[in-house]
């Protein structure tokens, strides 16, 4: 049972595992679905067999690395009739694993944020007002499994439980129903209830590699190439709800301004160059939370673009003029600095500060140290 979780999430769960099984490969696990977290599954599997499952974890880490798939395929393991009882495994073809995969396996509850909505409603967590207490995901958690040995719920975002369905579920953590396992996915356990989080296990999840990133965007068919892929993996921090974000047209033509005004740094004028990446940037932003969002997009951008005259400079591309002027130590010298200057205005924008004003003082800064050099050099 799938409870208010849009169908989407459904969707690509049983399209990733088509498309493993279109590629004509042989496949005999449901994980070969997951990229990284291999550790975290080994984990799981040691308490499977000294028998020391707990009723409750929290899985932890940023957003957009596979939290959700990992939970979603640790309760499908749970069901899976043909794993072995040590093992953590689902075949993805038994009748469990099949009504798993198209959300109809009735020993599952998966709750999570609804659309448009800022906190997860107490009405899926312990029932309508009316019915408080008799549905909602503790009450199917306190009901015995109608086609397996337990009963599995996925709490989706669960940092954005209110301290009244926080409080609803803290009673089921503390007296849990013998045969329940219960997984809260979150970006920050810090975000929970000390009290919730102290009833449960936290695990870790870890950033996917570059190399897991760009595999998962051509396997996802995201992007046109494979190298639209690796350089899209290179910015995307090991997230792929980041990568989605890059894949965005928009950004696309932010990133490619950023390339060219700051192609020429030697010769950037700092007003014009501010003006136009700021009207650019509040174009493309609905509104005062995407501007900061998109304005941290825009400086990861800058830092790119100064990252790679770093990697000229050190590889001695004579080419750059800064190479020229300057030679590779005062250079390099130059450059850092530049690097710590977008760093804190990524901070500023953090803080609130007003995005246009901060990006103005960050490229007049530029501009000041472009023209004065390093110190070392003055």
């Amino acid at each position: 049972m799938s409870t208010e979780v849009g169908t989407t999430n459904w969707q690509s769960y049983a399209r990733c595992w088509q498309s493993i099984r279109g590629t004509g490969l042989s496949v005999t696990s449901a994980w070969d679905a997951l990229k990284g977290h291999q550790e975290q599954r080994a984990l799981f599997e040691r308490s499977v067999q000294r028998g020391r499952l707990s009723h409750a974890y929290v899985l932890a880490g940023s957003d957009g690395i596979g939290k959700r798939k990992f939970a979603r395929l640790l309760a499908q393991s749970m069901f899976c009739r043909e794993r072995k009882p040590d093992e953590i495994d689902a075949c993805g073809e038994c009748r469990a694993c099949r009504s798993f995969i198209a959300g109809t396996w009735p020993d599952y509850i998966e709750i999570g944020l609804p659309a448009g909505k800022s906190v997860i409603p107490i009405e899926l967590i312990a029932g309508d007002s009316d019915k408080r207490g008799r549905e909602g995901l503790c009450f199917e958690l306190s009901m015995s499994p109608q086609a397996s040995d337990r009963r599995v719920a996925i709490i989706n975002d669960a940092h954005r439980m209110n301290a009244e369905g926080a409080n609803s579920l803290l009673k089921t953590l503390e007296e849990p129903p013998s045969q329940a396992l219960i997984l809260l996915v979150c970006d920050n356990p810090d975000s929970l209830l000390p009290t919730i989080r102290s009833r449960c296990q936290v695990v870790r999840f870890f950033p996917l590699t570059e190399t897991d990133v760009k595999d998962i965007l051509i396997a996802e068919e995201m992007v046109e190439s494979p190298e639209e892929a690796a350089t899209i993996a290179a910015m995307a921090e090991g997230s792929i709800t980041l990568a989605a974000q890059l894949l965005n047209p928009d950004l696309r033509q932010l990133r490619q301004l950023i390339s060219q005004q700051l192609d020429q740094l030697e010769n950037m004028k700092p007003v014009e160059v501010s003006k136009q990446v700021t009207d650019e940037l509040e174009r493309i932003s609905s509104g005062a939370d995407e501007q900061r969002r998109n304005g941290q997009w825009l400086l990861r951008f800058v830092a790119e673009v100064l990252n790679g005259r770093l990697r000229r400079l050190t590889s001695g591309d004579f080419s750059d003029p800064l190479l020229k002027r300057f030679g590779v130590r005062n250079g390099v010298d130059m450059l850092a600095p530049l690097l710590d200057r977008v760093i804190s205005a990524a901070h500023q924008i953090e803080g609130n500060s007003p995005v246009r004003l901060v990006l103005e003082a960050m490229f007049d800064d530029i501009a000041r140290q472009l023209r004065l050099g390093p110190i070392s050099a003055r």
